[in-house]
């Protein structure tokens, strides 16, 4: 019973999931890999089961690859706040491995749409987030201290580069005969990503104590010295207790990234099978839709969970990270290593997710999130969804 109880807390999972997970995973890869290799036609129950599992290797290594980095970060010295950003980055990576590997196979607007809807689902995630957090609070919630003070910067910066995007496609329109001639260039992609690194290096690398930790009770005065000494208790608690052995830093970073990489490989490779079948009448934005959905799980469930359990900071903390990450570090990369088509639900996904930080900073502003904010957070998000249903997905 101990040692059950040990590994619950450790891997996030019951001793039964993992067993039949693993004999699931096994199953899986034997069918896929030898008995349908070579098959012309793949049977619907695997696809299906390719997508189980697939979610699930997107899910909880997510999880054990954050756990990791949460440790390895108290190893090296950095702050609560850093390892959070960097934990955010870990749970972004299954839709980053999806989009890798449809590139690999050609699919680029499957693969862009992919990042960008993902962007669009973390909209929607940190909508209800939002609503729950204030639920629970009767209306309404303070602004978490290091989204106020460390993000509002980026925030600033993305909804312009964003919207510079936007335009710069219009003009690409404007300048070519048809609409796919309209590319993003590579110095324009490579200055969103960097953007976004030089964020993350002057997060690391200049010394802010107030990084280190987040006061939960934003409304209770406190003196000088009160703060400084919550400051220190919060440190040593947790580099006491949150910090875990070596060697279990490692596993859970090996098995987190190797876990996330096979669980876009087989999310890909499922969704492969849908196109070459004709893509169940839904065309490819739609099955990239289904991806981005599929690859943005890790940070739906963290947000959610985190919110219903009055961790604000971590709930919307994950949700901001995941928008900025798929709007500027992933799509830019993706960007430099090709020429990426302004297709125009691109642009339409862009200038949604512009006007959902627009919607951010002002909560910034005025220092608190309100329900009615939340509400119109997601709304926009299920309006820009809407339109790509009715008029652009099914004639990609």
């Amino acid at each position: 019973m101990r040692f059950a109880k040990k590994f619950k807390n450790t891997f996030h999972l019951t001793i039964w999931e993992a067993t039949i997970a693993i004999a699931a995973i096994i199953t899986f890869f034997i069918l896929e890999k030898v008995v349908y290799h070579d098959a012309e036609n793949v049977p619907t129950f695997l696809i299906i089961f390719g997508f189980i599992v697939g979610i699930w290797l997107a899910f909880r290594p997510s999880e054990w690859a954050v756990e990791g980095l949460n440790s390895g970060a108290k190893y090296v010295g950095l702050s609560e706040y850093v390892a959070g950003v960097l934990s955010s980055l870990a749970s972004n990576l299954p839709e980053a491995v999806i989009a890798i590997l449809l590139l690999i196979e050609g699919y680029q607007l499957m693969a862009v749409v992919t990042v960008l809807s993902a962007a669009g689902f973390n909209a929607i995630i940190l909508g209800i987030a939002i609503i729950i957090a204030t639920i629970k609070k009767k209306g309404k919630i303070a602004v978490p201290e290091d989204l106020e003070k460390k993000e509002a910067p980026i925030i600033r910066w993305a909804i312009v580069a964003l919207l510079m995007t936007v335009v710069f496609g219009f003009i690409e329109y404007f300048q070519v005969d048809q609409l796919d001639q309209a590319v993003l260039t590579r110095p324009v992609a490579g200055l969103l990503a960097t953007s976004y690194l030089f964020y993350l290096i002057y997060l690391i690398v200049v010394k802010d104590t107030n990084n280190k930790i987040s006061l939960k009770n934003h409304e209770e005065q406190k003196t000088v010295e009160d703060v400084d000494e919550t400051k220190e208790k919060e440190e040593d608690d947790h580099s006491t207790h949150d910090r875990l052995p070596v060697w279990l830093t490692i596993l859970l970073l090996v098995l987190g990234f190797v876990g996330i990489y096979f669980g876009g490989e087989t999310l890909t490779w499922s969704v492969m099978q849908l196109t070459e079948g004709g893509g169940v009448g839904i065309g490819e934005i739609g099955l990239a839709l289904i991806l981005g959905a599929a690859g943005s799980v890790p940070e739906h469930g963290i947000a959610v969970i985190s919110a219903a359990k009055d961790e604000i900071e971590v709930g919307i903390g994950n949700a901001m990270g995941g928008i900025l990450q798929s709007a500027l570090l992933i799509f830019g990369i993706l960007g430099v290593f090709v020429s990426i088509t302004l297709h125009p639900f691109i642009l339409l996904q862009i200038a949604a997710i512009a006007c959902s930080l627009w919607f951010v900073k002002r909560c910034i502003q005025d220092k608190k999130f309100d329900t009615f904010e939340g509400i119109m957070i997601i709304l926009l998000q299920i309006l820009v969804f809407v339109i790509l249903f009715e008029d652009i997905a099914f004639f990609a």
